[in-house]
């Protein structure tokens, strides 16, 4: 088995059987299509995609098999799970699949992730000494500067470094946005070091954020961060009480963590919650901050909040949770 990143496939043109995860459409579209191009290539012009949900023909798809193998066609065949996941019965259709491919037949499948668990399956098991398995998830901020050098790279563009963090800052989340800017930029400056002031001119706030990226940053103190993630979400009409009831569990997580900490160390109480290792720093940080009694001050607020907006849906919510947000950041003792 062979594991690589999307920016990589063309290196690994060849094999069988590939296995796309992540849910990044951008990510998904590019790898397929540079492998739909290259089996045809090499003679795969028969094509059939089948989407993949509990009410999925696993019967046409094991026929089209026998088919194909009567006629010796060379046909690829693409499993796409869209944003289902793997379950125990589709699972045991994949095994059955896995036990009559031939090597007329080639394999893509599209899913957005694998645990641990399923990775022992027949199937996985069957395909994996040919498996490609491409990381197809969308780069997080520590990741995105390279990717966008390794794309400009790929893509003859040369960026001043500065300019660079501002593509990052206005298209995180948000790859094909990002890349739309990007050919923008080589048409509008060709042969040419395109300057921040010139990327400046051409963008727009694009980035795509979940309430989690609003979590993360205000745990790590990030204000600027955490302000700018909070507007996307009002620009993108998320739905104010599901942010409510995310910071509400995440409060009383941190509530219960300071409290375990009177008795426990960081990592026992860090274990007994299953905190992420990749967050385990941050929550240190926030903790040593922040004493119980701001922690309930915050979370007070926010019930007060959730009334006001119950008796007054022209309450102005997003200011009141902008100010819940800059509380939990830094306020009185915080």
């Amino acid at each position: 088995m062979i594991k690589i990143n999307a920016d990589q496939i063309s290196h690994k043109l060849g094999s069988p059987y590939y296995l796309i995860l992540g849910s990044d459409p951008y990510l998904q579209n590019y790898v397929q299509t540079e492998l739909r191009k290259a089996f045809t290539h090499t003679g795969f012009d028969e094509q059939l995609t089948f989407v993949v949900d509990n009410q999925t023909d696993w019967t046409a798809i094991l026929d089209s098999c026998q088919a194909m193998n009567l006629f010796s066609n060379n046909t690829l065949i693409l499993l796409d799970f869209g944003d289902g996941a793997l379950n125990a019965g589709i699972s045991t259709k994949l095994n059955t699949l896995s036990e009559i491919l031939t090597p007329d037949i080639a394999l893509i499948i599209t899913l957005n992730k694998i645990t641990k668990s399923q990775e022992n399956a027949t199937w996985y098991k069957t395909l994996s000494d040919k498996l490609v398995v491409v990381n197809c998830a969308t780069p997080d901020t520590l990741q995105l500067p390279q990717w966008i050098k390794s794309h400009l790279q790929q893509q003859q563009i040369t960026i001043e470094p500065k300019a660079i963090e501002l593509l990052c800052y206005y298209y995180e989340g948000n790859l094909l946005a990002l890349t739309q800017v990007i050919a923008q930029l080589k048409l509008l400056y060709p042969e040419q070091n395109i300057s921040y002031d010139q990327v400046e001119s051409n963008i727009n706030d694009s980035a795509i954020f979940t309430p989690y990226h609003w979590i993360d940053a205000m745990v790590a103190h990030k204000v600027k961060r955490a302000t700018h993630v909070l507007q996307q979400l009002k620009m993108n009409e998320f739905e104010p009480l599901i942010l409510l009831r995310i910071i509400q569990r995440e409060l009383i997580l941190l509530i219960n963590l300071k409290k375990g900490l009177q008795q426990k160390s960081f990592k026992q109480i860090f274990d007994e919650y299953k905190v992420w290792q990749n967050k385990r720093t941050i929550y240190t940080s926030y903790l040593n901050r922040c004493d119980l009694t701001s922690l309930f001050t915050s979370l007070a607020k926010l019930t007060e909040i959730e009334i006001s907006l119950k008796h007054d849906n022209q309450v102005q919510i997003w200011d009141a949770i902008f100010s819940l947000s800059m509380q939990f950041m830094g306020l009185d003792k915080c």
